[in-house]
């Protein structure tokens, strides 16, 4: 065949194909669709645990017959089958998907789509219209919660605490305020913000009142399209481990603070109160019963309060009334007479145990959680410190009976190089738990010792942690060391309760004219093991090996422990205690 004419016969040939394939898609144009009445969300979030872990696709056959509906991904492959085969009526129908593929696990997150095929007619369609599969919660974050102390109930912004947030605001977000100065975070109030905003109001209510005095971490919970729940911190209730900055409030009616150091009887010290500026009454006088020493008003935030020439050496508390609240600071008054004891009282400790949040983060700042301390801050509802009330009263007024003469101070003054010092001292008597120490007062304590210097501790699990001081600030403080700063290794025991044993011989007589047994205690501080060379001189608990109250010689000096919390405390009620405590203060005396 000649070439002219084959090219006019493939030229036809493909005329005609073209013109085929024009008839075919214009009747397809034309001809019926498949599905009608088709409806499903666009967002689907299996884990949510909401109504948007599963969907429902609505549609209905155009033509009543066998049908099959799959969820395709985005590339056209089945990931689950919500019918096959089965016959259908033109009506619309409905099928369920939870997320899941045929063989049972979560999708994959991603875009998938609605395929229908009608069997009796070999017609398909895959529709364009998506729905997004989606774990993935959304990670809303806390900006700021202002101010950062609120007293409930006053007028303006220190009434109330405003929260800004960034995230979703679409559906409502939730805030959600926890206690968290307690054994564990208490919720005691939630809201929804209005759709859209990203900010809202804590009115300082709890529980429908006016929120306790304390620290409080505010959260907020947003949802995604898919209904995906997140919230800032991510998990709740919030941890101080994951405690988000800026996030927390605290409430406080009545706020006194003003030094840990000893003031002299005839001065003036000032204090701050707050947080409102309002009119104020105030008295100084005993930690327990007993008539105030001193009396007088003011106005806040400065207070001056005067210390009468007659005020005798120990430790006062300033009580401050405002507004129907009161607030307490501890005050140490070094009187006219002076001993050859120094008594020193565990500030650091006070304040390194107190119940109050520095940075704003919703948790408390103390040494014991590994957090910096600041060493002016009020003290936690206006109540004294609990080592003062349970520990350093009792023996303070025990040598204000017996009127023994000493020098008080405090372990932050001694650290701050104020007032005086541990040498030229014939004894020192820590009047509570020394948890924390600089390392410069630990190597002059240490030093003290060896030298000839005697010391008796009254507290428990002491001078095995190191704290450095920065201007007001407790900072770096460390874990326990196995042993404390004399060598020794101890370890406290609880048990029914039951006496100390004296152990025999009894060196320095420190339990003399007693019958065997002392005190009845539940816990004990057991001596483990003593630095090489140290010597035993007396000792009482329930295990001769291994006694809780020990008094060792250790260089040229003497190292005594009480060994047991509750020693101190119990001193009103037991002869037994007081006559050994009389006996360690003529020992720290000579």
């Amino acid at each position: 065949m000649p070439s002219s004419v084959l090219v006019r016969v493939v030229f036809g040939v493909l005329v005609l194909a073209t013109f085929g394939a024009f008839i075919v898609a214009q009747r397809l144009k034309r001809s019926s669709p498949i599905v009608d009445q088709v409806y499903y969300p666009r967002y689907i979030g299996p884990r949510c645990g909401c109504v948007k872990a599963r969907v429902r696709f609505y549609f209905a056959p155009h033509i009543a017959g066998h049908v099959t509906a799959q969820v395709v991904d985005d590339a056209g492959d089945p990931v689950r089958t919500l019918v096959s085969g089965r016959e259908l009526s033109r009506r619309q129908h409905h099928f369920t998907w939870n997320g899941r593929t045929d063989a049972g696990l979560i999708a994959p997150d991603g875009k998938y789509h609605l395929r229908v095929t009608l069997e009796d007619q070999a017609r398909s369609v895959t529709l364009a219209r998506a729905i997004t599969l989606d774990t993935r919660p959304p990670h809303p974050r806390i900006l700021s919660v202002t101010p950062s102390l609120i007293v409930p109930g006053a007028a303006g912004k220190d009434g109330r605490a405003r929260i800004r947030f960034h995230g979703s605001a679409n559906p409502r977000p939730l805030v959600q305020v926890f206690r968290t100065d307690l054994p564990k975070p208490q919720l005691v109030d939630a809201f929804e913000i209005h759709r859209g905003r990203h900010t809202g109001v804590w009115d300082g209510l709890a529980n429908g009142r006016p929120a306790p005095d304390g620290i409080y971490d505010v959260t907020v919970t947003t949802h995604d399209r898919a209904g995906n729940a997140g919230s800032s911190p991510r998990r709740l209730p919030p941890t101080q481990g994951e405690a988000v900055p800026r996030s927390g409030v605290s409430v406080r009616y009545l706020t006194v603070s003003g030094p840990l150091v000893p003031q002299r009887a005839g001065s003036t010290a000032l204090f701050n109160v707050g947080p409102l500026p309002r009119r104020l009454r105030w008295s100084l006088g005993p930690v327990g019963p007993g008539a105030p020493v001193a009396r007088g008003g003011g106005r806040a935030p400065r207070v001056a309060v005067r210390i009468p020439r007659h005020t005798g050496t120990g430790v006062y508390l300033l009580r401050v009334r405002a507004g129907g609240h009161q607030a307490a600071q501890p005050v140490v008054v070094q009187g006219a007479g002076r001993g050859r004891v120094l008594v020193v009282l565990p500030a650091i400790t006070w304040q390194g145990t107190n119940q109050v949040d520095d940075d704003g983060n919703g948790f408390a700042n103390t040494l014991s959680s590994g957090t910096d301390v600041n060493a002016a801050r009020p003290f936690a509802h206006g109540q004294p410190p609990a080592g003062l009330v349970g520990n350093a009263e009792p023996l303070l007024r025990l040598l204000a009976r017996e009127r023994l003469p000493y020098e008080i101070t405090t372990d932050l003054a001694l650290a701050q190089r104020g007032g005086a010092g541990i040498a030229g001292h014939s004894g020192v008597l820590f009047a509570g738990s020394e948890t924390w120490l600089t390392s410069k007062l630990d190597l002059e304590l240490r030093n003290y010792v060896e030298q000839g210097g005697k010391v008796a501790s009254f507290g428990t699990d002491a001078f095995r942690r190191l704290v450095r001081l920065r201007g007001d600030l407790l900072v770096g403080p460390t874990p326990p060391e196995r042993v404390n700063v004399f060598g020794e290794e101890t370890s406290l025991t609880h048990i029914a309760e039951a006496p100390m044993v004296v152990n025999q011989p009894d060196m320095l007589g420190l339990f003399a004219g007693s019958d065997g047994l002392v005190g009845l205690f539940t816990q004990f501080e057991q001596s483990k093991t003593l630095v090489g060379g140290a010597q035993i001189l007396s000792s009482a608990g329930r295990d001769p090996q291994h006694p809780s109250f020990v008094a060792y010689r250790l260089g040229k000096g003497i190292v005594v422990r009480v060994g047991s919390p509750a020693w101190s405390s119990d001193l009103a009620g037991s002869t037994e205690l007081t006559d050994v405590t009389r006996r360690i203060w003529s020992l720290l005396s000579r």
